[in-house]
């Protein structure tokens, strides 16, 4: 009965630090979609300030060749934009993943440490 007790006891301790590792890495994991909401609100307010340059710009252009260079312009901003914006909801994208896995990880873990409680209460 020791030995089943220590090695009990032992896999508790295994399942506590698994689960202290766990919790941290759902805190990383929220800290980094915390940054990654900055980046967004960032892109937005980038985004906006470069239409406001843009329209700005428009309004003292003239001619052919300035209208061809704005439209040049407006192009290289929406395909940066995209760009942008892809590569930003592609990591929000992961970071959901990787929330969710560590959710699922912390959440096994803890249904593994109430099983082995119970058999340590017998």
């Amino acid at each position: 009965m020791d030995s089943a007790h220590s090695q009990l006891e032992q896999q508790l301790q295994q399942i506590k630090k698994a689960k202290i590792t766990a919790e941290t890495d759902v805190d990383q994991t929220r800290r980094k979609q915390n940054e990654q909401d900055w980046l967004e609100e960032d892109s937005n307010q980038l985004t906006h300030e470069k239409l406001v340059l843009l329209d700005f710009l428009r309004s003292g252009w003239q001619g052919e060749e300035a209208s061809g260079f704005h439209r040049y312009l407006e192009e290289q901003q929406h395909e940066e934009s995209v760009a942008w914006k892809k590569d930003l909801q592609d990591k929000r994208t992961d970071l959901d993943t990787e929330l969710q896995e560590n959710k699922d990880r912390l959440h096994a873990l803890e249904t593994k440490q109430a099983t082995l409680q119970k058999e340590w209460s017998k």
